[in-house]
C-alpha cells in the first residue's frame, strides 16, 4: 500500500501513523470507485455521443481511412477535441477494430480510483491535514457522485481528465517539479484549454523557485510537442476543428438589449447551485444529467445542497487567503480563471466541460467544511458534527444512484439503440457511399451510418464551419441545412413538429423516408423523460436524388402525406 502511494504515485504522508486509518478508507474507496464505475458499464452499457464522434477517428485509422471522421474524397479531418480521447481508444483498436470503446472505458473505471488516490494525497499532506470525516467527504463524492461516473464510463476521457487535474494540482501543492512537469504534460493531452492551467501553475512555479521552472516547463514541453508536431504534419495545423465549429455557438452576453441587471442575473444563477442551464456548481448536489439537456433535478431539494458546497468553498478560498496558504493558491485561481471562461466566453457549457470543475471546487469546499469546524472547541463533537454532515451529504448522492443508474440503462436501451443506433444503420443501408446526410447530433448518426455529415455546428465539417463564418445571420442547423441540401437528413422530431421548426422548405425539397420512434408508454416511466429530445426522428431524401442518382434508391418507398405521417416506422 505504501509502495504503491509513496513510491509510484510520490503521495505524501502515508507512512505516517496518524494517517493509518484515512489511508485505508482511501484505499476502500477507491476500490469501491472503481468497482461502481464496472457495474455502470455493465448494467447500463452507456455510450455517449459525443464517445463515438471521437473513437470513429481511431477505428478509420486502423480501417486504413485515416485519422479522421467519415470524409469521402477529402483530406483527413481533426475532428476530436482531446488527444487522450482518441489515443486510448487507439490501444483497443489497434489490436481489434472496435475494441476502443472498450479500452476507454476499462482505463476511466481504473482512473477513478486513481483520482480517489489522489484525493487522499490532498486529504493526509501535512500541509493539509483534513480532518477524517472531511477526508471520506471528498474521497467519496469523486468516488460515487453520478456526474463524475456517467461520462467516463460512457467512453469519453472525463475521467482521465479529471485525475491528470487533481494529479497536476497535488504536485503543485506538495511542490515535485519532475513529476508536475509530467501531469501537465498529460493536462494537455486531456484538454487543449489546460492550457490555461499550465500558465497558472508556470506563473506559480516562476514565483516560488524560478529556478525549477526549466525543468517544470522543459519536462511538459518535451512531452507535448511531439503531438503537436504530429498533428501540425498531419492535419496541416494542431488546433481541432472541433474548437473552430464550437466557435459558431453565440455567447449569452451578445444577446441584444441585454441589460446589466440581466448580466448579474444570469451570473449569478449560473454558480450559485441553482438548476439552471449552463450551470457550473450544480453537480455538488444530487442532479440527473443523462438526457444531454443539462443538469436536472432529481431531488426537489432546490439546488440548496450544491448552494451549501459552493458556499463552503467560498469559505475555503477565504480561509487560503487569510491564512496565507500560498501553496494552495493555483486551486482557486484554477477556479477563478476556468469560471470566467466558461461564464463568458464558452457559449455552450456542456455537462462534462464542468466535472473536472466540481471536483476542484469540492477541494476548496471540504477546506472552508474545515474552518467552520475549527469554530467547535471540544474534538468529539467537531468530529462528531463533521462525519453527520458527510454521512448525510454522501447519502444524499449515494443514494440517488439506483435512480440514476436506472434511468442510464433505461435510456441507453429504449432511446440510443432503439432510435439513434437503427437510425444510423438505415442510413447505413440507404445511403451510397459518397451520399451527404444533414443533421444535429454527428455521434450515433455519424458512426453507424459511416457517411458524410453535415452537422452542426460542424465538428466534422470544415464546410459548415466556413459556413458559420461567412454567413453570421445562419447560425442554426436549419439555415445552414437549407444552404447545403445534403442528400439525406436525420430530424428530430416531437409531438409531431416538424414544419413548424425547420420550415416549409423541408417538405419542399426533401421527401420523408421513414420514422423511428418510441411510443410513449415505453419511456413514460424513464426518470425525468420530459427532457429527452431524442425519443423520435425523421429520416428524409432530396426529391430529386432519383434523378441525381440514376439508378439507386430501389425497395425505398417515400411517405405521403403531412409532415410527421410515419413512413417505415422501425
Amino acid at each position: 500500500m505504501n509502495m504503491l502511494l509513496r513510491t509510484i504515485l510520490r503521495i505524501d504522508g502515508a507512512e505516517e501513523a496518524a494517517n493509518r486509518l484515512v489511508v485505508r478508507l482511501g484505499m476502500g474507496i477507491a476500490l469501491l470507485a472503481i468497482a461502481v464505475r464496472f457495474f455502470f458499464w455493465a448494467y447500463t452499457g452507456r455510450l455517449w455521443e459525443d464517445a463515438l464522434i471521437t473513437t470513429l477517428h481511431s477505428e478509420n485509422l486502423f480501417s486504413g481511412l485515416g485519422l479522421t471522421h467519415y470524409r469521402v474524397g477529402q483530406a483527413p479531418l481533426h475532428g476530436f477535441t482531446s488527444p487522450l480521447s482518441v489515443l486510448v481508444p487507439m490501444i483497443g483498436d489497434a489490436l481489434r477494430i472496435g475494441w476502443g470503446l472498450h479500452v476507454i472505458r476499462f482505463v476511466g473505471a481504473c482512473c477513478g480510483g486513481l483520482t480517489v488516490l489522489y484525493a487522499l494525497g490532498f486529504a493526509i499532506h501535512p500541509r493539509v491535514k483534513l480532518p477524517a470525516p472531511l477526508a471520506v467527504l471528498l474521497m467519496g463524492y469523486l468516488a460515487c457522485e453520478h456526474s463524475q461516473i456517467l461520462w467516463g464510463m460512457a467512453g469519453m476521457e472525463t475521467q482521465m481528465v479529471v485525475l491528470v487535474l487533481l494529479m497536476s494540482a497535488y504536485y503543485a501543492m506538495a511542490w515535485k517539479p519532475v513529476p508536475l512537469g509530467i501531469s501537465l504534460a498529460l493536462c494537455m493531452y486531456a484538454r487543449p484549454d489546460f492550457a490555461f492551467w499550465t500558465i497558472i501553475v508556470g506563473l506559480y512555479v516562476l514565483v516560488k523557485d524560478w529556478r525549477q521552472f526549466p525543468k517544470v516547463a522543459g519536462i511538459a514541453l518535451a512531452l507535448y510537442a511531439p503531438w503537436l508536431v504530429a498533428m501540425t504534419l498531419y492535419y496541416g495545423h494542431p488546433i481541432p476543428n472541433t474548437v473552430f465549429a464550437k466557435s459558431g455557438y453565440t455567447t449569452w452576453w451578445k444577446v441584444p438589449d441585454m441589460t446589466l441587471r440581466d448580466i448579474l442575473v444570469t451570473v449569478w444563477s449560473r454558480v450559485n447551485g441553482s438548476y439552471a442551464g449552463n450551470t457550473l456548481t450544480q453537480p455538488l448536489g444530487p442532479t440527473f444529467p443523462g438526457h444531454g439537456t443539462g443538469f436536472h433535478a432529481i431531488l426537489n431539494d432546490r439546488g440548496i445542497v450544491a448552494k451549501i458546497m459552493t458556499l463552503a468553498a467560498v469559505g475555503g478560498f477565504l480561509r487560503i487567503l487569510w491564512g496565507r496558504k500560498w501553496f494552495f493558491l493555483p486551486i482557486p485561481l484554477f477556479l477563478l480563471a476556468y469560471g470566467a471562461y466558461y461564464l463568458f466566453f464558452v457559449p455552450v457549457v456542456f455537462g462534462w466541460y464542468v466535472v473536472p470543475y466540481v471536483a476542484v471546487v469540492i477541494l476548496l469546499s471540504v477546506e472552508g467544511l474545515s474552518g467552520v469546524g475549527r469554530l467547535i472547541p471540544w474534538p468529539r463533537i467537531r468530529n462528531a458534527a463533521l462525519a453527520l454532515f458527510t454521512l448525510v451529504y454522501l447519502g444524499i448522492l449515494v443514494g440517488v444512484l439506483p435512480i440514476t443508474f436506472y434511468g442510464e440503462h433505461r435510456i441507453q436501451r429504449d432511446i440510443e439503440m432503439s432510435v439513434r443506433r437503427q437510425v444510423g444503420l438505415f442510413l447505413n443501408q440507404v445511403m451510397a457511399n459518397d451520399d451527404t446526410l444533414g443533421c444535429e447530433c454527428l455521434g450515433y448518426f455519424g458512426y453507424y451510418s459511416r457517411r458524410t455529415v453535415y452537422d452542426w455546428p460542424g465538428l466534422a465539417n470544415r464546410e459548415v464551419v466556413a459556413y458559420s463564418r461567412t454567413h453570421p445571420n445562419g447560425h442554426n442547423l436549419n439555415d445552414m441545412l437549407r444552404y447545403f441540401k445534403p442528400d439525406f437528413l436525420a430530424l428530430r422530431e416531437r409531438n409531431g413538429v416538424l414544419i413548424e421548426v425547420h420550415g416549409d422548405w423541408v417538405l419542399k425539397d426533401y421527401e420523408i423516408l421513414a420514422h423511428f420512434y418510441q411510443p410513449w408508454a415505453v419511456i413514460e416511466d424513464i426518470p425525468l423523460i420530459e427532457q429527452n429530445i431524442d425519443t423520435s426522428f425523421m429520416v428524409l431524401r432530396r426529391r430529386d436524388y432519383a434523378e441525381r442518382h440514376p439508378g439507386t434508391g430501389a425497395g425505398i418507398v417515400p411517405a405521403q402525406g403531412a409532415a410527421g405521417t410515419p413512413a417505415n416506422s422501425y
